[in-house]
Parts: structure tokens; C-alpha cells; sequence
């Protein structure tokens, strides 16, 4: 893409959302789903010990989970709790270039 499709050069006062995600060629959305726990060619929610320590997160319907892997945060802002599919909406900030 060049700087021109983006009405100009990015600078001071530009926001990006940035979203890592695994790519699945089958799904309809193109990107790799979650199961509970990890299988061939899905990620998971939970680790075999999570499960074992009834951590809520492995309660949560794995095709409810946000499919990102990674996520660039602002300062301050963890990305555990931005992705947390415990929250009522799972909504990706925006970072500004300063």
C-alpha cells in the first residue's frame, strides 16, 4: 500500500489498531479458531494446568475468544486485559503516534 491510499503520510496525532493473527485458510474469516485446549490447527484457550487450577478463562466458549494472538497496547494498558474474553466486550485500542 502506498502513503497516498492513506490520505497522506502518518504522523503526530495518527492512530493505528494492530492485530496479530494466525491465518487459517479453511474458516470463513480466514483465521485460526480456538478450542479449549490447543489441537492440531486450532489454538487454545487453556493449558492442561490452568484447567487444573479451574481458572474461570477455561469456562469461557472458545468460539466466543477474540481470534488475536498479539495486539500492540498503549502505555499503561495490558494486553491480558484488553483480550480477556471474560469482559463484556473485547474492544482493541488504538495506538497514537505522538
Amino acid at each position: 500500500m502506498s502513503k497516498a491510499a492513506l490520505g497522506g503520510t502518518p504522523g503526530p496525532g495518527w492512530s493505528f489498531a494492530v492485530v496479530l493473527t494466525g491465518q487459517d485458510g479453511f474458516s470463513p474469516d480466514q483465521a485460526r479458531g480456538f478450542q479449549p485446549l490447543s489441537e492440531d490447527f486450532q489454538f487454545g484457550v487453556c493449558t492442561p494446568e490452568a484447567v487444573a487450577a479451574a481458572n474461570p478463562i477455561c469456562a469461557v466458549d472458545p468460539t466466543t475468544v477474540p481470534k488475536a494472538m498479539d495486539i500492540l497496547t498503549p502505555d499503561g494498558t495490558a494486553q491480558a486485559d484488553v483480550l480477556n474474553p471474560l469482559n463484556p466486550a473485547v474492544v482493541i485500542p488504538a495506538v497514537t503516534i505522538p
